[in-house]
């Protein structure tokens, strides 16, 4: 792109103060703007025993092939799958995983095999009208879910997950996602939260206390889901006001907290998230229709980022596209 440059590098400081960013060796860079976008890692640090155990299908491409290379050699055991802690990004992520693992066992004709989900929240999909539609899905297919249950520590050597309320669950292969947390760069920042979390207006995503630098996506502590969808839309509407207000141009837009996530519920069918900060999250149900539109997004998207779908885009997400403040 025309008037880009682009510096693949790791950043090791950020001075909103003095507007200065700094590298781990291009040097440092000044800045009437900053967006800053560094996402969330896993944090293994907090439960004791869950490195050692798990397998993590969640966060790389790579784990999730070692878990699919595993599944190769399983014929008995029990298998639990689910969120080892808060907050983690792409909330339907962990119940795919337990219908799609249902469908690979079942397609492999592998009987000896248990699925338990376990999750502390008190539906096996926290959203309301979501877990209407899939919890007797999962109910259905003979996967066990313990709800409330917060992990506290893995036994590795007895193989038993122990929860915060004292409750235990045996496992042979354990597949959760990671807690997560904020990069390390931002340990001890003045506009982070107790949490790490960069404190931000949860609509107009300015960073509390400075105009000119703003946060988006899983780095920040607004409410609603982490997800691909959220810092898209994010990023349309903050790259609309600081370009309107270059040139001097009265319109800003706000991000509406609109979710969008597809939820793909085993057998060739899924759902989809969608809620706002103001609407609640809809009851959609599980289609073969949803499902291709998930495919097509996935195939998509690279294309979407620079604009050659954004007619599209209108369209569907309408006003949470670009809103108006």
């Amino acid at each position: 792109m025309p008037r880009v440059k682009l510096v693949i590098d790791e950043v090791v400081s950020i001075n909103l103060k003095d507007r200065k960013v700094g590298t781990a060796s291009s040097g440092s860079f000044d800045f009437d703007y900053i967006i800053i976008a560094l996402g969330s890692v896993t944090d293994y640090s907090t439960i004791p025993g869950l490195r050692e155990s798990n397998m993590d299908f969640h966060t790389s491409a790579e784990g999730a092939a070692k878990i699919y290379a595993k599944l190769k050699s399983i014929k008995s055991g029990n298998i639990v799958v689910g969120i080892a802690g808060l907050p983690y990004k792409c909330p339907p992520s962990p119940n795919e995983a337990a219908f799609m693992l249902h469908d690979y066992l079942k397609e492999h004709k592998v009987g000896g095999v248990s699925l338990t989900y376990i999750t502390p929240y008190t539906r096996f999909y926290p959203a309301e009208a979501i877990d209407k539609e899939v919890a007797p899905l999962a109910e259905a297919r003979g996967i066990k879910v313990n709800t409330v249950f917060n992990l506290d520590h893995v036994d590795s050597a007895a193989k038993r997950l122990v929860s915060l309320e004292g409750n235990e669950v045996p496992f042979d292969y354990l597949f959760l996602v990671p807690p997560h947390k904020t990069p390390e760069v931002l340990r001890g920042m003045d506009f982070v939260d107790k949490d790490g979390w960069i404190k931000v207006d949860k609509s107009k995503l300015t960073i509390e206390g400075y105009g000119n630098a703003y946060a988006i996506g899983d780095v920040t502590n607004a409410p609603g889901a982490k997800t691909g969808v959220t810092v898209h839309l994010e990023a349309k509407a903050i790259a609309g006001n600081i370009a309107n207000e270059i040139q001097g141009k009265s319109a800003r837009y706000i991000y509406t907290g609109r979710t969008n996530c597809p939820f793909e519920v085993g057998e060739h069918k899924a759902t989809f998230v969608v809620g706002t900060y103001t609407t609640p999250v809809k009851d959609i149900k599980p289609s073969f229709e949803n499902y291709i539109l998930k495919q097509m997004m996935a195939k998509f998207y690279w294309g979407s980022v620079k604009g050659t779908y954004d007619d599209i885009f209108k369209r569907y997400f309408g006003e949470d596209y670009l809103k108006q403040a």
